[in-house]
């Protein structure tokens, strides 16, 4: 299997990222990449950018370096109620949102409050993936996430950064591919790169992935064509 988007990466915008958008670009040209998305995080993060860092994308050209760019946002879920960090105004203005946990923006709880807030995001329109589901620190009922973002229409990222960094992470995202293998979910495999030489580094997702026979025909990211023709982005 072959990942030809990264859907999740971060440029030097987000504080704790090293590169320029023009930097990962052309890393991404010169891997061979046909597309990746810039989903810098939102403001709640404390480094994160300020709105009008995503409402300005829109005037970014679609292609640079021969690679397609998805101009993206990894918003904060704010509450267990769903809220993001950053409003409905903005978020549609983009190609692609991934929603995600992090501890400066929400405190970790049970993992029944972790479910109720996953599960109130996904009725937000404008969200298209749940980001590093596997992280052990917000810990969820997995099973009651896969069967609603299958009925919902959302994306689960295997996040192959939290295969590393995150303890446990290996463990959950296993338990995680394989409901969303048993329940016919769509899910995206990202580095979650802070830096140009993480971009697509995704070997050991994709490892876990192998060894469970994960269909690919699942798996959205091994083609530009199949991503974009998914999340309805103009071509």
């Amino acid at each position: 299997m072959r990942i030809t988007v990264d859907t999740h990466t971060h440029t030097s915008v987000s504080h704790h990222a090293y590169h320029t958008l023009d930097e990962m670009l052309r890393q991404a040209g010169e891997m061979g990449l046909e597309g990746i998305a810039i989903t810098n995080h939102g403001p709640a993060l404390g480094d994160g950018a300020h709105p009008w860092h995503f409402s300005s994308m829109s005037s970014l050209e679609k292609e640079y370096y021969g690679v397609r760019l998805l101009k993206g946002a990894e918003a904060n879920i704010i509450s267990y109620d769903g809220q993001l960090d950053l409003e409905d105004w903005v978020l549609k203005r983009l190609d692609l949102v991934i929603a995600s946990y992090h501890e400066p923006c929400v405190a970790p709880s049970t993992v029944e409050e972790h479910t109720r807030g996953l599960l109130n995001v996904m009725d937000n329109p404008h969200v298209d993936i749940i980001g590093h589901m596997g992280n052990e620190t917000y810990k969820c009922n997995y099973e009651a996430v896969v069967k609603k973002a299958k009925e919902a229409g959302k994306i689960i990222e295997i996040n192959s950064h939290s295969f590393v960094f995150r303890k446990n992470s290996d463990k959950n995202c296993r338990e995680i591919a394989l409901l969303c293998k048993k329940h016919g979910v769509n899910i995206v495999v990202s580095s979650d790169a802070h830096a140009k030489d993480r971009i697509l580094f995704v070997d050991k997702a994709l490892k876990m992935l192998d060894e469970i026979n994960f269909p690919e025909e699942l798996v959205l990211n091994t083609s530009l064509e199949k991503l974009i023709s998914y999340l309805q982005i103009e071509k």
